[in-house]
């Protein structure tokens, strides 16, 4: 009989926390501590800053030991199978995790929290629309978003007003294919005028960065190419014609948001060819002439006035975009200890955790209504107002995360070097691209890469 009751309460605690009991001996639980039991593995993709402020907290609050993992992005179309119990990766791989049967889903149960002694709540319903976004594939929540950092625009030294204007174009049923290129024009321009170093310097200077650029800051200028192409009405169409599944790179509104890319590298080539929270960075330290970048600021330590001179004025673009690089966390498809995963999630999503993880990465956010130690600093308080807008649901047309998506990012960004390189060839690069595009898909198989896709931008469960 004790071990018939010992059985129920444990039931009854999985029944809490929403995990299937079925993976785990509930029996063999309780007759060890936590200590005995096979280490907790934890595998985390492109984030390593977090591997140390998990584990000493984790120490701290159990006694199940933790196993942490690092790989990187690149890593995970080779790794099979994987052998981890709980994955923290961002937002864009989870339709290739998904693919690779890495990760299951997320029974909302799973992230139930007892509020009183009578009643059960959610912590979705605490969370911002981007975020459930991202932690949702096929209409099903397969994760616990820790982020969903959104890109935005800041301007040193210009008048932001041009878009200014986008914004309001975007948040109005006008079809912005034209107008949209009006304004960005505008806002080139109006940053030609303010730069104080010639343009043969600023060309040497893009060349030189161009041909030493690694794989983390193309990732970067996919990102951004995706944000411009969110300002026309490529969202409305999509990267590819889902009846034929084949890629529209080649369309007008890509290649001019490659156009306006190229325009912006050559403006400020100093925060294109840089990671976007040290883009964002150089912008806001800007003392001489004009600078712009387009990226987040970083949540990891203060901005430091040094240097000489004050900083040239800032202003923050009213646009953000939803780059899924923000970090989600899951449970792994075939972990043997779902309860104790699932007890993870619960605690790697409180407060305290967020603080101190968002301390180390600038993809971690904070829950709404979370005091925020950075909120001082006037740049970084004014990004934060547009990122925390949660009344628009923000499209993800533009998303790029179905299966194997990673292979699409790197012929994509590959394609955005050599454009950036030379802008006169832009439209047979982008032409080409699109061919890249179309052929990996054949060899994926045209029929799963459309239901991955479709189940992507939430068209298909």
């Amino acid at each position: 009989m004790q071990k018939i009751r010992s059985i129920t309460v444990l039931l009854g605690l999985f029944s809490l926390l929403g995990c299937d009991s079925g993976s785990k001996n509930p029996a063999n639980s309780s007759e060890s501590p936590a200590s005995s039991r096979p280490a907790l593995r934890l595998l985390i993709v492109d984030a390593p800053e977090l591997e140390k402020e998990i584990s000493v907290r984790w120490q701290a609050a159990s006694d199940q030991l933790l196993k942490i993992e690092n790989i990187s992005s690149r890593e995970v179309g080779t790794r099979e199978p994987f052998q981890s119990d709980v994955v923290i990766f961002p937002g864009v791989l989870l339709g290739d995790l998904i693919k690779k049967e890495a990760i299951g889903r997320l029974p909302v149960e799973a992230i139930a929290i007892k509020e009183s002694d009578s009643t059960q709540g959610s912590v979705v319903s605490a969370w911002p629309v981007r975020w459930r976004n991202s932690a949702t594939f096929g209409g099903q929540l397969y994760a616990v978003p820790l982020g969903a950092t959104n890109l935005g625009a800041i301007l040193s030294g210009a008048d932001s007003a041009p878009l200014d204007e986008l914004q309001k174009l975007l948040g109005s049923s006008k079809d912005p294919k034209v107008q949209s290129l009006v304004y960005w024009n505008q806002l080139l321009e109006n940053i030609e005028a303010g730069i104080a170093s010639s343009s043969s310097e600023r060309e040497l200077l893009l060349q030189e960065l161009l041909a030493k650029i690694g794989d983390e800051v193309k990732d970067s200028l996919v990102d951004r190419f995706l944000f411009i192409a969110s300002t026309t009405n490529a969202p409305s169409h999509g990267l590819f014609d889902l009846l034929k599944m084949e890629a529209r790179l080649a369309q007008s509104e890509f290649v001019n948001a490659v156009k306006i890319l190229a325009r912006l590298a050559r403006l400020s080539p100093g925060t294109i060819a840089v990671q976007h929270a040290k883009a964002w960075e150089l912008a806001a330290a800007n003392r001489v002439g004009t600078s712009v970048a387009l990226g987040w600021p970083s949540s990891i330590v203060a901005q430091t006035e040094d240097g000489v001179g004050a900083p040239s004025k800032i202003a923050v673009a009213p646009i953000v975009w939803n780059t899924g690089r923000g970090l989600i966390a899951s449970v792994a498809k075939n972990t043997k200890q779902t309860a104790v995963s699932c007890q993870f999630l619960l605690w790697l999503g409180e407060p305290e955790q967020r603080d101190a993880l968002r301390a180390v990465c600038s993809r971690v956010e904070l829950l709404p209504g979370q005091s925020d130690r950075l909120s001082g600093q006037d740049h970084y308080r004014a990004y934060q107002t547009i990122n925390n807008r949660d009344s628009r649901v923000e499209p993800m047309e533009l998303s790029l995360r179905m299966a194997n998506a990673n292979q699409y990012r790197a012929v994509l960004s590959d394609c955005l070097v050599s454009a950036i390189q030379s802008p006169d060839r832009i439209d047979s690069i982008m032409a080409g691209c699109a061919s890249k595009w179309d052929e990996l898909t054949l060899q994926l198989g045209v029929d799963s890469q459309r239901i991955s896709e479709e189940q992507s931008l939430g068209y298909r469960k």
